[in-house]
């Protein structure tokens, strides 16, 4: 397994592999987001008791999953790294930090727009609302670590150990709503049990927008990891010769 690791964990293979995707990633991701966002605006009935202020939940939901789904990811490539020091699992970790951050932003502005109508106010000192916040503070504290060291070896080392230990939070907010009385209502505003309340022509919208998220997250971190790939391969020849338009094969 471990030689299965070292093998497809080659920067250079990466590439290559990924090299021919990325066009057909881009179009089902841009397909997925038109269908998701035409049918939640324009199709998808108002709300029984919010009305129309709910449609945020199309933005909300999405990117609260994508920032928890991208710290996962992190964590993995992190401890990958620290147990076999594989270099792609490395770049891999650096590319998913500016992606969950944004989502995590994404999530907090659209939650406090949402929290005008349903709560009265922008913000609350609620648990769920201050571990998300936690959790944006802790994806740009590995972002500002990792810059502010000039040896790449051990700013890797210490933003994967802050990773591993920022893993904590991620049940907090998963869970908050269920340890704690919140604001924040259960995670049951798209749930499939209660039919009544939301009708296929609700939740599939919100399903779609989810599926667009995931293929917008992976455009993104291939082409983030590519540009971190040629960054840091410079020197070689295989760089050299793609950048000339050169055969990278050899």
């Amino acid at each position: 397994m471990l030689k299965w690791l070292y093998r497809f964990g080659s920067p250079k293979l990466f590439y290559q592999l990924t090299d021919s995707g990325i066009r057909w990633m881009a179009l089902i991701c841009a397909s997925l987001f038109f269908i998701g966002i035409v049918w939640a605006l324009l199709l998808a009935p108002p709300d029984y008791q919010m009305g129309d202020s709910y449609r945020i939940i199309y933005i909300h939901v999405p990117s609260a999953g994508l920032m928890q789904g991208c710290y996962y990811l992190m964590a993995l490539m992190s401890f990958t790294y620290l147990i076999w020091g594989i270099k792609m699992a490395d770049i891999v970790a650096q590319a998913c930090a500016p992606i969950g951050a944004t989502a995590a932003a994404l999530m907090l502005i659209s939650g406090s727009l949402w929290g005008v109508p349903t709560w009265g106010t922008f913000w609350a000192w609620d648990a769920r609302l201050t571990s998300s916040l936690l959790m944006f503070f802790i994806y740009i504290g590995i972002i500002s670590l990792r810059s502010s060291y000039e040896s790449k070896e051990s700013g890797s080392k210490l933003c994967a150990m802050l990773t591993l230990v920022g893993l904590i939070n991620i049940p907090i907010i998963q869970f908050s709503v269920e340890w704690w009385n919140t604001l924040h209502q259960p995670s049951s505003q798209l749930s499939l049990r209660n039919t009544a309340a939301n009708p296929p022509e609700i939740w599939v919208p919100a399903f779609i927008l989810g599926f667009a998220m995931i293929a917008f997250f992976f455009l993104v971190l291939t082409l983030r990891v590519r540009n971190e790939i040629l960054w840091r391969e410079r020197r070689t020849q295989w760089v050299r010769q793609h950048l000339l338009g050169g055969d990278d094969n050899a």
